[in-house]
């Protein structure tokens, strides 16, 4: 029996109790029920509640072998390492951790150098006592080995049931279910039949009003089948592309089984070597066709075969591809935020979407997405109420590929292609960026690498002294009189677009090569931020047989 005379001489005046669940004390509960933690807790409060010491008490939750998987355990070591307690009471040594020997190595050595007592109920261990310190390196050791031994004999019988067939990984995979008595995989019929479709949807395309079908990617397809109202497997409305992926690539669907392929290392899921991989074939039956599955594998492993321009639900905006951050000179996005608006008078509740441009990657730019539009509109005005002699030296600033004729030479076109090539490689690393990280579906990456692959090659054509020469002793005589007219009827026909924001787009593309935006002052509340645009014009603008439109 513990004595509050001889734990006060030892200078012990605060406990802290630690409350954990045995591998045991899990498996006890899954039989009968019983609150193991609890149990615990009223045994140390037997223990604790008659020495009149102040403890206190924390308890873990979960069950984790290692100090990392367990958040209780890591703040009961900040505090014994800040000398808070001087006393630590568990049900067992064990209790503190079994886990890496690493961990048992942090344990061992707070409590030598701290002096921190383990107290348990039937022992107080003093680290200055070489018997005691002893007897807890031993029961460290020993609760590791057990450990171990216990590990390694319900990992063989994994072992063993997998190389059966049995399925040994948690939730069957959608399209199956587990049968109790075999351990084994069946087919669920409902479930397998949105199997079916969504490797038949990526293999052959998907269907369209006119009876033809259309390549499409993951994307695509999660969008399909929220359209024909087919759930996920946890009854949600809409698909996750990396959920479909993950779907096309399993090869559970073609009756194999694998087991033991990955491991987990200082808290991270690693790759096993191929060698210990346990793989069986026609461990159940399949529900995918051996032909079907490598025309899916083909398309997935080959980017060749598989290039669709955009999503089946994109839409462009009036603005898509032309905004640029003039700080990093990265593309920029469109952001909408909801904002709701409750009226003074009537109390009523409106709800509005803001849309503003922000620089993706550095977010050192954000405007309101209006405000750039309204602007690019105006130059558009600007240009058409021009005056002629003023139109030629502003268009020289303006255009985005070459200079007007009478004022190209060598050295405006090799610094253009200069400063334009740096911009696209940093454009270039910008679109792999938000592909490498899944925010450009593979159909926007498509899209915007072949934009900049396109120009990318008329810069190098560009490049060339020779066809540098040949360019400008053919540039075309401009007749600015016809540019302000076709400055005015692009005005028209943007406007008669209405709502139709992709027309929209078309047309501001057809004019601008994209356009600079910076913040001059940021906003504060309701006072927008104020801004500065530079619009680069398309050269084809200037040609007399282009309209644009």
């Amino acid at each position: 029996m513990l004595k509050r005379e001889y734990l006060l001489e030892l200078g012990i005046e605060n406990i802290l109790n630690y409350l954990r669940k045995s591998r045991q004390d899990i498996e006890l509960e899954k039989r009968t029920g019983e609150d193991t933690l609890k149990s615990q807790k009223d045994l140390m409060d037997s223990v604790l509640n008659p020495l009149g010491i102040p403890f206190v008490q924390r308890a873990e939750i979960g069950s984790g072998d290692k100090i990392s998987t367990r958040p209780v355990f890591q703040g009961v070591i900040e505090d014994l390492r800040a000398g808070i307690y001087q006393a630590i009471a568990v049900k067992e040594i064990s209790r503190m951790g079994r886990g890496s020997y690493t961990d048992m190595g942090i344990i061992y050595d707070l409590i030598v150098e701290r002096r921190i007592y383990v107290i348990t109920p039937w022992k107080i261990y003093d680290p200055k006592n070489q018997a005691d310190l002893r007897q807890i390196r031993f029961e460290l050791f020993m609760s590791r080995e057990e450990f171990e031994t216990t590990r390694e004999r319900l990992s063989g019988g994994r072992v063993l049931k997998a190389l059966e067939g049995r399925w040994m990984a948690g939730k069957p995979p959608f399209g199956y279910s587990l049968d109790t008595q075999s351990r084994k995989l069946v087919i669920n019929d409902e479930e397998a039949v949105v199997v079916r479709l969504i490797f038949s949807l990526y293999a052959n395309g998907i269907p369209l009003s006119n009876g033809k079908t259309k390549d499409a990617g993951v994307r695509a397809i999660a969008t399909y089948l929220k359209r024909i109202g087919i759930k996920t497997p946890l009854g949600n409305d809409g698909w996750r592309p990396d959920n479909i992926k993950y779907m096309l690539t399993n090869e559970c669907y073609i009756g194999v089984m694998k087991y033991r392929t990955t491991t987990n290392v200082e808290g991270k899921t690693v790759p096993r070597p191929a060698e210990e991989h346990i793989i069986v074939v026609d461990a159940h039956e399949a529900i995918i066709d051996e032909n079907l599955w490598l025309k899916v594998q083909n398309k997935l492993t080959d980017p060749g075969t598989y290039r669709p321009r955009v999503r089946m639900d994109y839409s462009a905006y009036e603005l898509t591809g032309l905004p640029v951050c003039k700080v990093c000179g990265l593309k920029m996005i469109r952001q909408v935020q909801k904002q709701q608006y409750k009226s003074k008078k009537t109390g009523e509740i409106t709800t509005y979407n803001k849309e503003f441009l922000r620089c993706a990657t550095n977010g050192c730019v954000m405007v309101k997405y209006k405000s750039i539009e309204e602007d690019l509109l105006h130059t558009l005005k600007y240009m058409q109420e021009l005056d002629l002699e003023l139109m030629q030296p502003i268009l020289n600033q303006m255009i985005g590929e070459k200079k007007t004729a009478g004022n190209a030479n060598l050295d405006d076109i090799s610094g253009f292609v200069e400063r334009r090539t740096k911009e696209l490689s940093n454009r270039l690393k910008f679109i792999y960026d938000k592909y490498e990280s899944g925010i450009y579906t593979d159909e926007m990456f498509v899209e915007r690498k072949s934009e900049i692959d396109k120009e990318m090659l008329r810069l190098k054509e560009l490049s060339n002294p020779q066809d540098q020469e040949q360019l400008i002793e053919k540039e075309p005589q401009v007749d600015f009189e016809k540019i302000k007219d076709k400055f005015g009827s692009i005005l028209e026909s943007y406007h008669a677009c209405g709502e139709d924001k992709a027309s929209k787009n078309s047309i501001l593309r057809k004019v601008f090569d994209h356009v600079q935006i910076e913040v001059l002052e940021k906003g504060r509340g309701s006072i927008p931020a104020k801004h500065a645009i530079y619009p680069v014009l398309k050269y084809d603008i200037l040609k007399p047989d282009i309209l644009v439109l």
